[in-house]
């Protein structure tokens, strides 16, 4: 998985932090399928290296809220697990040295930055998890992306969607076939259009937008 389900905030610390705070920070290692889950204590998780995937569990099903990689930022906490998809690496900060490095004000401005995005993320995905119908779910989720990534071609977005049929199907909570018949009518109605491996262009956002 070489992208996240939308662009996530990314705190690159090396760069904001100095050497001394850099060089203190505890680096705990993560083997491909460990679980991580909220354990009581306030900890900042950045990224070094590696990817996970923040998810949630409702009645035996799992909804992906976002991929994690180099210099996303979580805190982990009882509403969701992460789980790892490769060995990774991972700064933790506790709530101790995070009360010293909130002095470094690039620093605790893009992390308030980056946990309000990801709250707002997270209160949209559960959102559309709940109240929309399978139809809407997909067309809420390309939208969702394409307006995220902002990128264009002749006026029209272009959708950079790396992933696979199951990966999405997981993402809104709806069976893989089913996800696969509505993508292929998207596609046969003409409203997108797969030009790439892994791309699609919006040829008709506002049908997109009305589609159930």
């Amino acid at each position: 998985m070489e992208s996240n389900r939308l662009r996530i905030d990314s705190i690159d610390l090396s760069k904001i932090l100095s050497k001394e705070d850099f060089s203190s920070l505890k680096i705990k290692k993560f083997k491909k399928g460990n679980l991580e889950y909220e354990d009581g204590s306030l900890t900042l998780y950045v990224f070094k290296s590696g990817k996970a995937k923040a998810m949630i569990y409702e009645d035996g099903e799992e909804f992906v809220l976002y991929f994690l990689k180099a210099n996303n930022i979580i805190i982990p906490e009882t509403s969701c697990a992460i789980e790892f998809l490769e060995d990774s690496e991972v700064y933790l900060i506790d709530a101790d040295k995070f009360a010293n490095l909130f002095a470094n004000k690039e620093f605790s401005t893009s992390v308030i930055r980056s946990l309000k995005h990801r709250a707002e993320l997270e209160r949209n995905i559960i959102k559309n998890l709940v109240f929309k119908s399978c139809k809407k779910k997909i067309s809420s989720f390309l939208i969702e992306i394409a307006t995220t990534q902002d990128q264009k071609r002749d006026g029209k977005y272009v959708l950079d969607l790396n992933l696979s049929i199951k990966t999405l199907s997981s993402f809104i909570g709806s069976k893989r076939q089913t996800v696969s018949t509505i993508i292929n009518d998207l596609k046969k109605k003409k409203i997108i259009e797969k030009i790439d491996k892994n791309k699609y262009i919006i040829h008709k956002l506002y049908e997109l937008e009305n589609f159930e």
